[in-house]
């Protein structure tokens, strides 16, 4: 399977791409399919792969105290990975496909071949993937701040 240049520029670069810049994609971006129950990545393995949820729904799970809770869910146009993808420690979190899912994922030695190749798409995939972890910080702050005020007995 072909990625789907269209998606990729109205979803994540939010710009055209010209001939090259999909014949790099196409070389360096991977697609997968996962089935209903397979893993897509998994806590505490190495990482470094930073995922695009192209289509379907995925539950985010975090392993602790001898319990899995998920965390969130992943819907179309959803990163992962992202942390491990940046530091390159070992993935915090587990993502398995709640529904089929059709997964774009770009290595770090990928992104690193794209550094050198063309500066432009990394700065529009690194503007997405920091609007990805600004809304998920957002969310964070939400959730921590709702959960404090009903600690506080102040339910809304």
């Amino acid at each position: 399977m072909a990625i789907d240049v269209k998606w990729l520029e109205e979803k994540v670069l939010l710009r055209k791409l010209d001939t090259a810049e999909i014949s790099l994609l196409k070389e360096l971006v991977k697609v997968t399919e996962y089935a209903p129950g397979e893993q897509i990545m998994e806590q505490g393995k190495s990482g470094g792969v930073l995922y695009m949820l192209y289509s379907g729904v995925a539950d985010i799970t975090c392993h602790g105290n001898g319990h899995d809770m998920r965390v969130a869910t992943a819907r179309e146009a959803s990163l992962f990975g992202e942390m491990s993808f940046l530091t390159g420690s070992e993935a915090s979190a587990s993502v398995t496909a709640q529904k089929a899912c059709v997964v774009y994922s770009l290595t770090r030695a990928a992104y690193s071949e794209l550094m050198q190749k063309n500066q432009d798409l990394v700065f529009a995939l690194f503007t997405h993937l920091l609007v990805h972890a600004a809304g998920v910080i957002r969310h964070m702050n939400e959730e921590h701040l709702a959960f404090q005020q009903y600690i506080m007995g102040r339910r809304s």
